[in-house]
């Protein structure tokens, strides 16, 4: 653990483990928070490692009081979804992690399974936003394409035909959410 680690500085106020710390105003800014978790995902996928590979590797770094997290928690904190508290509570834990992980980086030998081994998992597809406003306005006409369609609109956008295919099925559901998310909100 470096000398420098957050967790030595701050506890959660309601942890079983150390006296509680006052936090300063920077620990619970909610713009601080959210730039915080900007930076931590774009680290974290800098170094290719999965929200999935953060959760588990939480539990290597022997803190007391916490264990594994699942892959929707690192998630919902990336995206801001979860409690004030929670985002309190967790932003030094995964400082932490992000502290050693990128240490780890530096000295392979000594990673302490806080980073996956070799085992690569495939690059998540990246679109660009000119294909991506080609993508949306083929699906304003039609949600459902063929098969012959996407393979059309794959090959004028130059993407591969699965990732088109893949495209238009995570719409269907992003609009059913959205939906679904509206409808929740009426009643």
């Amino acid at each position: 653990m470096s000398p420098h680690a957050p967790l030595t500085h701050h506890h959660h106020p309601h942890h079983p483990h150390g006296a509680p710390m006052p936090m300063s105003d920077a620990d619970t800014d909610p713009r601080e928070l959210e730039a915080f978790a900007e930076r931590f995902k774009q680290r974290r996928i800098k170094l290719g490692v999965t929200q999935c590979d953060v959760g588990k590797a939480l539990a290597n770094l022997k803190l007391p009081g916490v264990g594994a997290l699942s892959q929707s928690t690192i998630c919902r904190f990336e995206s801001l979804t979860l409690s004030h508290n929670n985002m309190i509570a967790l932003k030094p834990v995964l400082l932490a992690w992000l502290e050693e992980a990128e240490a780890a980086r530096r000295d392979p030998d000594g990673h302490n399974g806080l980073l996956p081994n070799g085992e690569k998992k495939r690059k998540r597809t990246s679109i660009a936003a000119p294909e991506k406003r080609s993508l949306e306005a083929y699906f304003a006409v039609q949600p459902r394409p063929s098969g012959e369609k996407i393979a059309a609109i794959a090959e004028k956008l130059d993407l591969k035909k699965n990732v088109v295919r893949v495209w238009f099925c995570n719409q269907r559901q992003k609009q059913k959410r959205m939906k679904f998310a509206a409808q929740g909100s009426i009643h």
